[in-house]
């Protein structure tokens, strides 16, 4: 089993639950009009929970175990079951410091965040899933939404299957 994630922008925690009833994820195109229905990037192995409590932790020099406190540090919003998907919060507080985050301060804090990172994840890779999802941070902040995470768990046939 793996774990397939899509972070996402909306106004409120419940327009973001209206991500649930979209079988492929919120980056998903509405049928009628071909558009994704949120905007929302594929962030692969960065869960809502331990991995975003790293990058939070690495981004605002706090301890782990402070910013995973933070009420809504991945707060369910909804759940579509025992196998997902499920959507939690992402913390404002996160949020805006991955929106305020220069690329070049995102490589640096992926370096730092590489040495604690579980699991354990090149500086690269990092880095590369940290600017997008600080884009899409940016955005959601110029039109005052909040993030949130989008996760479900797949198998490997699943997984090479969407692949080809």
């Amino acid at each position: 089993m793996g774990i397939r994630t899509e972070y996402f922008a909306a106004p409120t925690d419940e327009v973001a639950a209206t991500a649930l009833r979209t079988p492929g994820g919120p980056a998903d195109p509405d049928q009628r009009t071909d558009l994704p229905r949120f905007d929302a990037v594929a962030v692969p192995s960065m869960d809502p929970f331990v991995m975003l409590g790293g990058l939070a932790g690495a981004l605002s020099g706090r301890p782990y175990g402070e910013v995973t406190a933070h009420p809504r540090h991945g707060t369910l919003v909804c759940s579509g079951g025992d196998e997902g998907p499920w959507i939690v919060t992402v913390s404002q507080t996160l949020a805006d410091d991955l929106a305020s985050a220069a690329p070049a301060r995102l490589a640096r804090v992926a370096r730092e965040w590489h040495a604690t990172a579980t699991p354990a994840v090149p500086p690269r890779e990092l880095a590369a899933a940290l600017l997008p999802l600080a884009a899409l941070a940016a955005r959601a902040a110029d039109q005052g939404y909040g993030l949130y995470c989008w996760t479900s768990l797949t198998d490997d046939e699943r997984r090479m299957t969407s692949r080809e």
